[in-house]
C-alpha cells in the first residue's frame, strides 16, 4: 500500500484490528499493517492518543446509533433498562477497544469530537431519565449509578471476574439494575 492509496479510515480500520489482536498500537505496527512507513501515519494523525481518540470516537458513534435502532418506541424503565443491556452488551463485544478507551485521558475525553461523541450516547439516556424524574440533581444521581454499573460490569466481565456458580453476571447485572431504578 503507497502513501496515495493512505486514509484516516484505513488507518483507523488498521488500528482496530490490531487492538482486537492485542498488539501494541504504535505508528511502526500501524505502518507494517498497512504497508508504508511510519513517516506517512503523521499526515492524518499526529501521535497515537490521536488514533485511540478516533478509535473512542468511531466506538460511541456506532454506539449510539445501535441505541438509537434498539430502543426505538420505547420508554420509560424499560428503556433504561434497555439501554443500559444493549450499552453493556456493545462494550463486552468490543472489550478490547474499551480497554484502549479507557486509557485515554480524561482531559482529552472533555474536549471537541470525542466530547460530542460520548455525549451522543448521554443524551440518549438523559432523554429516558427525562421522561421519569423531575429533579435535576436526582437525574444526575441516576445517571451516574447507572454509568457505573455499566463500566463496572463491563471492566469485571470483560476481566473475567464476575465468573460465579450461584449467579451468572447476567442475572446479577439485571438485579443490580432492578435495584437502581427502584426509586425511580
Amino acid at each position: 500500500m503507497t502513501s496515495r492509496t493512505l486514509s484516516k479510515e484505513k488507518i483507523i480500520e488498521a488500528a482496530i484490528e490490531l487492538i482486537k489482536q492485542q498488539e501494541s498500537l504504535t505508528f511502526t505496527n500501524l505502518s507494517k499493517k498497512l504497508g508504508t512507513r511510519s513517516q506517512a501515519i503523521y499526515n492524518y494523525y499526529s501521535d497515537v492518543t490521536d488514533i485511540k481518540i478516533t478509535v473512542a470516537m468511531n466506538f460511541f458513534d456506532q454506539l449510539a446509533t445501535r441505541l438509537n435502532a434498539d430502543l426505538l418506541g420505547l420508554s420509560g424503565k424499560q428503556a433504561i433498562k434497555a439501554f443500559a443491556n444493549v450499552s453493556t452488551q456493545y462494550a463486552l463485544d468490543n472489550f478490547l477497544i474499551a480497554q484502549q478507551i479507557l486509557s485515554i485521558p480524561v482531559e482529552q475525553k472533555r474536549e471537541g469530537a470525542l466530547e460530542e461523541s460520548i455525549d451522543s450516547v448521554y443524551k440518549i439516556l438523559r432523554l429516558f431519565l427525562n421522561q421519569l424524574i423531575k429533579d435535576d440533581q436526582q437525574k444526575i444521581i441516576i445517571a451516574r449509578m447507572l454509568r457505573n454499573l455499566i463500566i463496572g460490569e463491563v471492566v469485571h466481565v470483560g476481566n473475567g471476574r464476575f465468573n460465579s456458580k450461584q449467579i451468572s453476571s447476567r442475572d446479577s447485572f439485571d438485579q443490580m439494575l432492578e435495584i437502581t431504578l427502584l426509586g425511580v
